[in-house]
């Protein structure tokens, strides 16, 4: 069955929005070389069919005492299938300390982002333009990762 309005479209798309449940995946490795894994899974979904390489990503660890955006970069390729599902390709650079979900909290249009209302919606989540404008002026620059001498 198809929404009539579905909320994630090109038009309204600010960033996606990557969760990572230290629970499940180590976090400790990804802050030791100051960037998040490189592969994520994703659901099979009208989402992934919007994801292209060069839009922004957030990274989000939730159960976390932390709780909050940890890091930001892009997306660097097409959403493809691997053994245990579909997974989309991402460089990220982590904060040298993360904006907490209270900190968003405390912001009256953040308050509605998706990872505060849905916040067991699979991955991807995302933010809109109009969020990812006020989260801009709040999030410190994430340090630029890539390859050697690339």
């Amino acid at each position: 069955m198809t929404s009539p309005s579905r909320p994630v479209t090109e038009q309204t798309l600010g960033a996606w929005v990557i969760k990572c449940n230290p629970r499940l995946t180590a976090l400790e490795p990804m802050v030791a070389t100051g960037r998040a894994k490189t592969s994520w899974c994703i659901a099979d979904n009208y989402r992934s069919r919007l994801i292209e390489p060069g839009q922004r990503v957030l990274f989000w660890v939730s159960a976390h005492p932390r709780r909050g955006i940890w890091g930001a970069g892009r997306i660097t390729g097409s959403p493809c299938t691997e053994d245990d599902g579909l997974h989309v390709a991402t460089e990220i650079g982590l904060f040298d300390d993360p904006v907490t979900a209270e900190e968003l909290a405390s912001v009256a249009e953040l308050r509605t982002m998706e990872v505060f209302r849905s916040p067991q919606q699979a991955n991807p989540s995302w933010v809109s333009r109009t969020e990812l404008e006020v989260l801009d002026g709040l999030l410190p620059a994430a340090p630029i990762v890539g390859h050697a001498g690339g």
